[in-house]
């Protein structure tokens, strides 16, 4: 839709390899503004705006994010034509997320006296952004060097990337699926309080309405997909237990022969 009906497939290994690194480079960079920007607004709301966040630099954050999800959703498709992995939940879930960036820049953000409850759902989905940049950054981090591990051994392929819960070691996903199933949860949990919000006569706007559905959505197809992870793990490491058996079993019956 956005490049038109061109072919991005890239004939040379090498420009295949350097959209990958330019993919990573790019969440690596966005990670931390992830992180950065809804804590700052959130230290602005309690420091200098009183409580109250005004309408400007929450349109701008969600502007940015509509920015973000884009990208990554235009990256992934490309990476996705050039041989990457990615499961295709995950450009769904930035389909999602480019749709809630939309809606919300129409969203008034609305002050006053009450604005505290009114902004509440504000101020937990700025919350959210901080634990999904705190995951994000973990993810990053350890997993990459897990995925440079698996290409080594010929677990995996160069084009492959690193997203949601690939490529993680025991050590690792005892760290990071805790937090992964919290932050699904309370994604979801922000989701069912604006569609509160919107029944109980708090708001009438159409937008708490969509906002509320698209993130439970997403924080179910993320729950799905990091499950369907785990068990695909969890048969391979079973595959792998049996064969090492069959080995050991079968060498025990040779020395006996011998």
């Amino acid at each position: 839709m956005f490049l038109g009906p061109i072919n991005v497939r890239a004939n040379r290994k090498e420009v295949q390899l350097k959209v990958k690194e330019e993919y990573n480079n790019f969440r690596d960079r966005t990670a931390f503004l992830f992180l950065c920007l809804p804590s700052l607004l959130l230290m602005l709301r309690s420091t200098i705006w009183d409580g109250c966040l005004p309408a400007l630099p929450v349109q701008l954050y969600q502007a940015w994010l509509l920015y973000l999800y884009t990208g990554l959703a235009l990256r992934e498709n490309i990476l996705r034509v050039n041989g990457s992995d990615i499961r295709p939940w995950w450009i769904k879930h930035h389909y999602c997320a480019m749709g809630m960036a939309i809606i919300s820049l129409t969203w008034e953000i609305e002050r006053g006296p009450d604005c505290a409850q009114k902004q509440r759902g504000v101020e937990l989905f700025l919350k959210w952004a901080i634990m999904q940049g705190v995951a994000m950054i973990l993810q990053n981090r350890y997993q990459r060097q897990r995925l440079y591990t698996r290409i080594a051994l010929g677990k995996a392929r160069r084009m492959d990337v690193v997203w949601g819960e690939t490529a993680g070691v025991e050590g690792q996903l005892l760290l990071l699926c805790p937090i992964l199933f919290v932050l699904q949860g309370f994604e979801a949990y922000v989701g069912v309080l604006l569609l509160q919000t919107a029944l109980a006569g708090f708001s009438s706007d159409w937008q708490v309405i969509a906002c509320g559905i698209l993130l439970v959505i997403m924080a179910v197809g993320n729950f799905a997909n990091t499950v369907q992870t785990l068990v695909t793990k969890s048969r391979v490491k079973a595959k792998i237990k049996k064969g090492k058996s069959r080995q050991e079993l079968n060498q025990v019956s040779g020395d006996k022969t011998l």
